[in-house]
């Protein structure tokens, strides 16, 4: 992942915060690659006297090969929301590919006319996703088959990934007794829940074969998707 953090500045200062003038913004992105690139963007404002201000949800763009955009003032002050004269802050680009980007910075005096121009490339910084990962845990002989008092099947799910898993479902197929889906609540890295699951009747013939799928419905994007899927048998 490639971030990009390209500093703006828009409006008119009466001299407080800036030299008193006009000032602009254009921050130009190109797609230097042969395929269409999908990245986000979002503006975070700052305000004076080391105050935070807010920032926007990200927003997508697209660009096709060898493509490029601009992000000027007016589109800066629409997705920030501001209704200040003079706004400052940055623009935050995420791509999972590597993008050129060039901010433009003009400024105009009282006669309107352009007194100063700057042009700075904007450096990309690697960023590394955190991702959750789950997984069915065995109990320490590496069993899956673990039973409390009322016969319920214990199932341990994990999240062994760097990153939080929000909700999801656990579902254990018991192949000719059917299927039992259960709610998995989100969990913290490191994190794990122990999830009772009813064994259908008719599932001991003599034994009980069962397969358990952690987010069963793709509903958490994870680090790996491999390793969701665990069997186990509970003898008769």
């Amino acid at each position: 992942m490639f971030e990009y953090a390209a500093k703006f500045i828009c409006g008119k200062s009466p001299g407080r915060i800036a030299a008193p003038g006009t000032y602009f913004t254009t921050i130009n992105v190109h797609n230097p690659s042969y395929f269409t690139v999908v990245f986000k963007k979002k503006f975070a404002v700052a305000l004076p006297e080391e105050h935070a201000g807010p920032v926007s949800k990200f927003f997508e763009a697209k660009l096709g090969a060898d493509q490029a955009l601009e992000i000027d003032c007016p589109d800066i002050v629409a997705h920030s929301g501001s209704k200040a004269d003079l706004i400052t802050g940055f623009v935050v680009i995420q791509s999972e590919t590597e993008l050129d980007v060039v901010a433009v910075y003009t400024a105009a005096g009282s006669d309107g006319q352009v007194e100063t121009l700057d042009i700075e490339r904007v450096p990309g910084r690697r960023t590394r996703l955190e991702l959750p990962d789950l997984v069915p845990v065995p109990d320490e002989k590496g069993s899956f088959c673990r039973r409390d008092k009322q016969g319920n099947l214990i199932v341990t799910v994990r999240n062994q990934g760097s990153g939080s898993a929000g909700p999801s479902t656990t579902e254990v197929d018991f192949y000719k007794s059917g299927k039992v889906a259960v709610p998995t609540p989100g969990l913290a890295p490191g994190g794990s829940v122990d999830l009772l699951v009813t064994i259908p009747s008719g599932c001991f013939n003599p034994d009980c074969e069962f397969e358990i799928r952690v987010d069963a419905y793709n509903q958490v994007v994870e680090s790996n998707e491999a390793n969701n899927v665990a069997t186990g048998i509970c003898l008769g």
